[in-house]
């Protein structure tokens, strides 16, 4: 299994509306599989940060079985 987190605002707009659940492992497996699958695509998954395990992450990075994947929005300011 993987454990996934989202944002509360990414979990509002999401397809599943929430903010914690778990996917079954399947190899092959990317954060940027489970962005699409909540239904953020082009631009909107452009602003969202991804965190494995604790460290900031590429979306395209292959999850192992017992992953925490972390969903933030990217928020910058001057």
């Amino acid at each position: 299994m993987v454990k996934v987190r989202l944002f509360p605002t990414l979990a509002q707009r999401s397809n599943s509306g929430r903010e914690q659940y778990e996917v079954p492992y399947q190899a092959g497996l990317t954060p940027g599989d489970i962005i699409r699958r909540e239904g953020f695509t082009g631009e909107d998954a452009e602003y969202i940060v991804v965190m494995v395990n604790n460290e900031q992450s590429d979306p395209d990075r292959t999850l192992q079985d017992g992953d925490q994947v972390e969903l933030l929005v990217s928020i910058q300011g001057g």
